[in-house]
């Protein structure tokens, strides 16, 4: 019997089927949520995204009987293998690193360095061929079935019903979850590949609506194993405070002398100033960046950190040492949303500053932050952090004198790749010499209050700023890895440590691994909770892995190879000029398993 109309149905409703049985296997994975929203969202969300692969398959087999029924019988035997091959090798991939396939990923496995970066066994080969033959078996009985079985139209019509239903219960289910806050719902949506589902939070907050920051119903899965060992940290004495600033958009060549002096001649005239002049971000965009910062992770783990309102693991140790919190940003803490994983432990969280600029914000945030100096409990260490934004846009205040000129406004409209940066890059200089100013009184405040000597100061961006360095009409952060976009100063002040210069690179990530050892005498390997090193160990580092929205790049001494989430695996220089040299397939390798070592 051939296959018609009802019978294609019939048999990509089988596969369906299967897939979502397949689909269980994630689940097993990750953990279950077994809270009523978490399971009614389960139940809804494996067969009403896996429709999206069911129509692809369905309208796939209707163009196939096209050329004639008989054809379209014997094609859909491979056509449902190919599908369902798809996820049981994503199934796999997800097991072991806990992302999806995406066409980079075929592209590595299949490239010229596939067989370094992917190590099988030639049982598991064996153990492949066996498996495609299985499949191809039960799609032949599927055809077979699908083919002979009798169904009433009207099942058929229901059964498409309830799909579509699951297909829009899921999305609405996700929508209100991610407004009012639900990790068992929220926390799913990295199980099944290629899954993205509707989202109205920024059209809430245009009405005037805002997401709720704290979470309505607690997440019950286990998604996370972060440490991956329990901390065993010694009591150090005398307890140091520490205070992290960083300075949006703040890239490695602004720490000059003439564009940055109150902070150079801060860190050149301390005993304890270092300048780590190779210093990486772990993203070129302020997401990444300051996840990188504070978890000393990739931000590929922010969902899952999101979905537990997981802060991390040096926040949690000095909270069990009595630190006291004081954190001030300039931007919102909830855009992107900080406040659901860095700053989810602090109690009445200070998520804004007043101010109609961003320099009136930074104004603001600084003068909260000497109260809280003041008003603050003198027999507890304080834990600060501060967030200036004024370079993000190129600000400063009308009455600030201009060092840098002719200075002018950003007019992306009218930039091209001929026009000449210089007085935007002057605009920009000028908006990172009004923060310097505001830096040098966080110093004096420091040393008013006689507690720069116990103070740790440690000061950089949270990814750099382009202004067409490259030549390539790139004017501003998240569009290429170029050391313009992902290099910054790093800057450290730290008492009873003799300062110097530090040449080797160093990252982000290392951040957290040097204030769990130095600061909390934490004698865990930084590996247990951070993909860093100590800031201290001049290890070499065999590769930096910085993070965008859309990309993933592996940096390897001035290479950068560069993972598209949409098929692209390409290698360029750090002023980011395409190279022919292929991918270094050992850096690759470990970036993958860095990706996913915290999960379970």
């Amino acid at each position: 019997m051939n296959m018609k109309l009802k019978n294609i149905f019939i048999f990509t409703f089988i596969n369906l089927a299967i897939w979502c049985l397949l689909s269980l296997k994630y689940y097993f994975t990750s953990g279950f949520y077994w809270d009523f929203a978490g399971l009614i969202f389960t139940l809804t969300f494996i067969p009403g995204h896996l429709l999206l692969f069911a129509l692809g398959l369905f309208v796939i087999l209707c163009l196939a009987s096209i050329i004639g029924p008989r054809f379209c019988k014997n094609f859909a035997i491979f056509a449902g293998a190919f599908f369902t091959l798809f996820f049981l090798t994503d199934i796999i991939v997800y097991s072991q690193y806990r992302f999806h396939i995406s066409l980079s990923m075929a592209e590595l496995f299949f490239g010229p360095a596939g067989r370094e970066i992917f190590v099988f066994p030639i049982g598991m080969y064996l153990l492949m061929a066996l498996g495609v033959l299985v499949v191809l078996i039960v799609q032949g009985i599927a055809v077979a079935v699908s083919c002979n079985i009798k169904v009433p139209n009207r099942l058929v019509i229901l059964g498409f019903i309830a799909l579509v239903f699951c297909f829009i219960a899921f999305n609405s289910l996700y929508a209100w979850a991610k407004f009012v806050s639900v990790p068992s719902i929220t926390a799913q949506i990295s199980y099944l590949p290629w899954a993205n589902p509707l989202s109205v939070n920024t059209r809430l907050k245009k009405m005037g609506l805002n997401p709720s920051s704290e979470p309505l119903v607690a997440a019950k899965g286990e998604m996370l194993n972060y440490p991956l060992n329990p901390l065993k940290c010694e009591s150090v004495n005398p307890k140091l405070n520490v205070l992290f600033i960083l300075v949006d958009s703040l890239r490695s060549d602004m720490f000059t002398r003439e564009i940055m002096p109150k902070t150079y001649a801060k860190y050149k005239n301390s005993r304890n100033g270092f300048h780590f002049k190779n210093h990486v971000s772990g993203g070129n965009a302020t997401q990444a960046g300051v996840f990188a910062f504070f978890y000393g992770l990739p931000s590929t783990y922010w969902n899952a950190f999101s979905s537990y309102n997981m802060e991390p693991v040096f926040m949690q140790e000095m909270r069990t040492r009595g630190y006291e919190f004081g954190i001030f940003s300039s931007g919102k803490l909830n855009s992107p949303e900080f406040h659901k994983n860095i700053f989810s432990g602090i109690d009445n969280l200070r998520i804004e500053s007043k101010g109609d600029t961003k320099y009136e914000r930074d104004i603001d945030m600084q003068r909260d932050f000497e109260a809280f100096l003041d008003n603050r409990d003198k027999k507890r260490p304080f834990f600060a952090f501060m967030f200036y934004d004024s370079p993000h846009g190129f600000e400063y205040p009308p009455s600030f004198k201009e060092k840098f000129k002719p200075a002018k406004e950003l007019n992306y409209i009218s930039l091209t790749s001929s026009t000449d940066p210089k007085p935007y890059l002057n605009k920009y200089k000028n908006s990172i010499n009004f923060i310097d100013g505001k830096l040098g009184e966080v110093f004096d405040m420091l040393k008013d209050r006689k507690i720069n000597a116990e103070t740790v100061v440690i000061i950089t961006g949270d990814h750099g700023q382009e202004i067409n360095d490259t030549g390539n009409n790139f004017w501003g952060h998240n569009s290429n890895f170029a050391k313009y976009q992902t290099h910054t100063p790093l800057i450290m002040l730290w008492p009873d440590k003799r300062g110097k210069d530090i040449e080797y690179r160093t990252t982000h990530y290392d951040i957290v691994p040097t204030v769990m050892k130095e600061i909390l005498g934490c004698v865990n390997p930084p590996s247990d909770y951070s993909i860093g090193y100590n800031l201290f160990d001049d290890t070499p580092r065999p590769y930096s892995l910085v993070i965008s929205y859309t990309k993933k790049a592996v940096i390897v001494d001035d290479n950068v190879s560069v993972i598209d989430n949409y098929g692209a695996l390409e290698n360029y220089d750090d002023q980011y000029r395409p190279l022919k040299e292929s991918v270094d397939s050992k850096a690759i390798s470990a970036a993958l398993k860095d990706l996913s070592t915290f999960y379970k």
